[in-house]
C-alpha cells in the first residue's frame, strides 16, 4: 500500500467516524475525543488531517451532499417537459430522503454551527451555491431546448425550488408519516409543474 492511499484510507476511515457520531449524537454532543476513539486513531492524528470539529462538520456534509448535487444537472436535462422534469426531481427527492435522511440532519446541524463558525458557513454557503447551479444550469439547457417557458427565470426557479425542497426536508425530519404519505409527494410534483409551467403563475 502506497503511503499517499494509506494516508487518504486514513482521512477517510476518521471522516466515516465524525459522520456516524454527528448523525447519532449531534453536534453539539460530539467531541474531537469521540471522533478520535470511534475511528480508532490519536487525537493528535485526527488533528493531522482535520483542523477542528467545525472542520470535521464541514467536510461531512459535504461529502454527504456532493452526490446528490452532482446529480441534479443531468436529471432537470434528460427530461422532455415540465411534467417530467417535476416528476424526475420529486422521485430523487423521495429517493434521497428515504436513503440517506442524515444529510438533511447534518444541514441543519451545519445551519446551527454556522451562526458561530465562519468555517461551517462558507462550506454550506458553496453547498447551496453549488446545488443551485446545478438546477440553473439544468434549466437553462431545458429552456434553450425549448423544454421550459417557465414564468421565472433559470435563477429564480433554481431559487425558489431550493427554499423548497428545503422546507420539506425540515417537515420530513419533524413529522416521518409525511415522507410515507403518497399525498405528500403528489401535492411537491403539482407544485414543482406548477414553478416550472408557463401556466402554473398565470391563474392570478
Amino acid at each position: 500500500m502506497s503511503p499517499r492511499k494509506s494516508s487518504e484510507e486514513k482521512a477517510e476511515q476518521i471522516l466515516e467516524a465524525a459522520y456516524r457520531c454527528l448523525t447519532e449524537q449531534g453536534y453539539a454532543a460530539t467531541t474531537v475525543t469521540g471522533v478520535a476513539d470511534r475511528a480508532g486513531v490519536s487525537r493528535g492524528l485526527l488533528h493531522y488531517y482535520f483542523e477542528s470539529k467545525e472542520d470535521m462538520l464541514a467536510q461531512v456534509v459535504r461529502r454527504s451532499a456532493e452526490p446528490s448535487i452532482q446529480l441534479l444537472g443531468p436529471l432537470v436535462l434528460s427530461s422532455e417537459s415540465p411534467e417530467q422534469m417535476a416528476a424526475n426531481i420529486t422521485r430523487a427527492a423521495r429517493e434521497i430522503i428515504g436513503s440517506n435522511p442524515a444529510l438533511f440532519t447534518l444541514t441543519y446541524e451545519g445551519w446551527v454551527a454556522s451562526r458561530q463558525s465562519p468555517r461551517v458557513a462558507r462550506e454550506l454557503r458553496l453547498l447551496f451555491q453549488g446545488f443551485r447551479d446545478a438546477l440553473e444550469t439544468g434549466f437553462e439547457g431545458a429552456i434553450s431546448r425549448g423544454i421550459l417557458a417557465p414564468p421565472l427565470s433559470a435563477r429564480g426557479l433554481a431559487m425558489s425550488i431550493t427554499g423548497m425542497l428545503d422546507g420539506l426536508a425540515l417537515q420530513l425530519i419533524l413529522d416521518p408519516d409525511l415522507a410515507a404519505a403518497e399525498e405528500s409527494w403528489t401535492a411537491i410534483e403539482q407544485a414543482l409543474t406548477a414553478l416550472l409551467s408557463p401556466r402554473g403563475m398565470s391563474r392570478t
